[in-house]
């Protein structure tokens, strides 16, 4: 193996090691890494000199030996950019290069996607001027959008943002200046998970997300599955009833025709009045029986869904957010019944279900996930800045 892959290996462990763990030591570094002391300390002066790291002064222990130095990144060198394409509307996030979010931008979205680029421009130029950073130190841009998007970057298809065939990669590319990363909202809420969320510790899980649709993201060994194209992982359309509703995607039966926003909106309105998800959340929480009857009947169909994931793929963990997570309380019993029917028992009992929260902050950080994986990936645009 080439040395320059095992320095860039070995700075990208440490990287997210020290973001991971801020005010680490030196040996906590090397306890945790894997690397040895001089490689530890190379890299350590490395991120220094490009302003990446900063440390604490070295505190006296009491214990025989050189005081130990805290080691954490900086917030004030580096931005990641995280750009949520959503219906109506893009959330533009600016982080630091740990990915914490510093501030949020929402403007609307153009309904020609040929203005995407310039709009996108302005917007993130306007928040940098918000926050006092300059364009510059933008080190990788993330962007999610809610429909298939091949690995390339095009999109082949968003039906709630009425654009087809379009290849945003190169729209953007062409006018903004740092590395571009795209990809479906759910691929990125599952790295979101990863990164920053319950899921930082496995290495196969599955997350069910969604609002106005249901998508799936898939961790395999520990790298995001996204298929021979990059369409891997639409799990809203796992069939849950034979010959049921119409789904958008022009199929019947499937998941997201029962249990995404606009599904469950419409059957609680027979009943009762309501607007919104929150007011459908709310009359839940009240004990409405209609509403509570419903959630009930969407804990089956999610359960049949549940039960063919645990069978196919065996994962750790299944996350769910977005509608999912929010309708979990009150669908959980009878999801639980339905899947211990129809799953295999020795792979259901090692899998755990959990209500992501991250997913519900109001500031996204899907997008930012991308921008921290396509930073600091060894297979990036171009090699990692150290």
């Amino acid at each position: 193996m080439h040395p320059s892959y095992v320095r860039q290996y070995n700075a990208t462990r440490i990287f997210h090691a020290l973001r991971a763990n801020p005010g680490i030591t030196k040996r906590g570094l090397t306890d945790l890494t894997g690397c040895d002391k001089s490689t530890v300390s190379a890299i350590l002066r490395a991120f220094e000199d490009i302003g990446f790291v900063e440390s604490d002064a070295a505190q006296e222990t009491g214990k025989r030996g050189r005081p130990s130095a805290n080691y954490r990144l900086s917030a004030d060198n580096g931005l990641l950019i995280g750009v949520h394409l959503e219906f109506e509307q893009m959330a533009i996030v600016a982080a630091s290069i740990d990915g914490t979010p510093i501030r949020k931008w929402s403007q609307p979205l153009p309904t020609d996607p040929a203005a995407l680029a310039t709009d996108l421009r302005h917007a993130i130029g306007a928040l940098c001027h918000e926050i006092s950073r300059s364009q510059d130190e933008i080190r990788a841009i993330g962007i999610t959008l809610p429909g298939l998007v091949e690995s390339s970057g095009g999109l082949a298809h968003a039906p709630s943002l009425d654009w087809y065939e379009t290849d945003i990669g190169n729209l953007l590319r062409d006018q903004i200046g740092a590395p571009v990363y795209i990809d479906n909202d759910t691929n990125a809420a599952a790295m979101a998970e990863y990164l920053f969320g319950q899921c930082g510790q496995l290495t196969d899980f599955v997350m069910i997300d969604g609002g106005l649709g249901l998508g799936g993201g898939i961790f395999l060994d520990g790298r995001p599955y996204r298929g021979a194209s990059g369409f891997g992982g639409e799990l809203g359309h796992i069939k849950v009833v034979p010959d049921g509703r119409i789904c958008g995607c022009g199929a019947q039966g499937c998941l997201s025709a029962y249990i995404a926003a606009p599904a469950l909106l419409a059957a609680a309105q027979r009943s009762l009045r309501v607007r919104n998800v929150e007011e459908l959340i709310r009359a839940a929480k009240d004990g409405a029986p209609p509403i509570l009857d419903l959630f009930e009947d969407s804990g089956r169909h999610l359960g049949r869904a549940l039960s063919d994931i645990v069978n196919i793929f065996n994962p750790s963990a299944i996350v769910l957010g977005g509608i999912v997570g929010r309708i979990w309380p009150y669908a959980e019993i009878t999801a639980r019944k339905e899947l211990a029917k129809l799953a295999m028992r020795a792979p259901l009992q090692n899998t755990q279900i959990l209500v992501s929260d991250i997913s519900a902050a109001e500031t996204p950080v899907g997008a930012v996930a991308l921008a921290l994986e396509g930073f600091t990936s060894l297979d990036g645009q171009k090699p990692g800045p150290w």
